[in-house]
């Protein structure tokens, strides 16, 4: 076989066979043979080929988790996991992030990630910053500045998602923006009690960023006025891989009820999804985690000393196509985080150990944590992958990657 050290040779093989070389290897592999010759470069440029390597990637269930703390700080450094290649979880890998934070008080957030891109927050009390970052590539893009509105005394809270339009072929960020009334209570029990009825809010207008135009732009809709809090939840992210957002909300319409709300990023309009019957009525024992199974919106519901319930609907927003899929009765009370794409089951256990359930073979893997003090926990899954778009109005650094198209 041609090696791969002679350009000359291998650019004599057929493409159909070129290609079926390329797509085995690594992204970052295919971005340094970018340089070798013009034709390599145009060939490996090629949003065909891009879609292809991505798709590849996915079809493998070779997913890589990215693990950090909630709010951590950039001397804190999250870690990545392979579960498919050990069968031991050493969360000892840790992942240098491409930010240098200004203050000292900067803390770092995950927001998400879809097709090998990751979504990434720096954030202190004087400003804001977004970033798109692609692990494999080495390469990040700075987003446009975030507008900050003047709220006078209501403090602000923003609420942000990343997802993938496949209508648009498009990249986006969402952003949510309330005023509250007075200054929240702690946000991690009420999350958990759902305790948020004194907390009135405004909803400002929603702004969404485009990484095919470079900017962020208004939509004319609100998100729903009746909605008085979002859980920003800390699962196992699995949002806006097929053009839809969602988030798992409180209602002040008939009580305490929770309802998702789903946003759609092709036409850029909201609405809502009702929770399983069993699970609408409030329940101060009862925690809810929005995810995803396969391809299908789910639904975990723990309560205490009852198991875990989960439940996945089949056709996607269609609140009465809601059934449920299984019960996890036996880990005794947990934290529910989410499924990984090989349908493996997350979750901290009530010593706080950070775990992974293969139903299939009914083996438990606990992460093995070099810091343990830390029990807040954001989990993202991304893959290898060539996708990359630097718009004009972008700074971009990393390693050498070419202008290209959204795969």
């Amino acid at each position: 076989m041609a090696s791969l050290s002679h350009p000359s040779t291998m650019e004599n093989l057929p493409s159909e066979i070129l290609s079926n070389i390329f797509l085995r290897l690594f992204a970052k592999q295919l971005a340094q043979m970018r340089s070798v010759s013009k034709s390599w470069n145009a060939f490996l440029s090629k949003p065909s080929f891009v879609k292809s390597h991505l798709h590849r990637s996915i079809k493998n269930n070779d997913g890589i988790l990215l693990v950090s703390f909630q709010g951590f700080s950039f001397h804190t450094k999250p870690f990545t996991a392979h579960p498919s290649k050990s069968p031991r979880i050493e969360l000892t890998d840790f992942v240098t992030l491409p930010v240098n934070p200004q203050y000292d008080d900067t803390l770092g957030r995950v927001i998400g990630s879809v097709n090998g891109l990751v979504c990434l927050s720096s954030e202190s009390i004087r400003n804001s910053v977004l970033l798109i970052w692609n692990p494999s590539l080495s390469s990040v893009v700075t987003l446009p500045p975030i507008s900050m509105p003047y709220s006078g005394f209501f403090p602000i809270r923003l609420f942000m998602r990343f997802g993938f339009d496949p209508k648009s072929d498009d990249y986006k960020v969402v952003k949510l923006t309330s005023y509250l009334s007075k200054p929240p209570i702690d946000h991690a029990l009420s999350s958990f009690i759902g305790c948020l009825s004194d907390v009135v809010k405004e909803w400002l207008q929603v702004e969404v960023y485009s990484m095919r135009k470079g900017s962020w732009h208004s939509i004319t809709q609100k998100f729903p006025s009746h909605i008085t809090w979002v859980e920003d939840q800390d699962e196992v992210y699995v949002d806006g891989h097929d053009g839809h957002l969602h988030w798992l909300c409180y209602s002040d319409l008939k009580g305490k009820r929770q309802v998702i709300v789903a946003f759609d990023l092709g036409d850029e309009s909201f609405s809502e999804i009702l929770l399983p019957d069993s699970l609408l009525d409030y329940n101060m024992n009862r925690l809810n985690v929005l995810g995803r199974l396969g391809e299908k919106l789910c639904m975990m519901s723990t309560v205490v000393d009852a198991g875990c319930e989960v439940w996945v609907m089949n056709e996607r927003g269609v609140s009465t196509s809601w059934v449920k899929y299984c019960v996890f009765s036996h880990f005794g009370n947990i934290v529910p985080h989410g499924f990984t794409s090989r349908i493996e089951f997350c979750f901290q256990d009530q010593n706080g150990c950070l775990a992974l359930y293969d139903p299939i073979a009914t083996k438990i893997r606990k992460f093995r944590i070099s810091d343990k003090e830390h029990r807040i926990f954001k989990i993202v899954e991304y893959v290898d992958s060539l996708v990359w778009v630097t718009p004009d109005k972008c700074e971009i650094s990393g390693s050498s990657v070419s202008r290209l198209q959204i795969g």
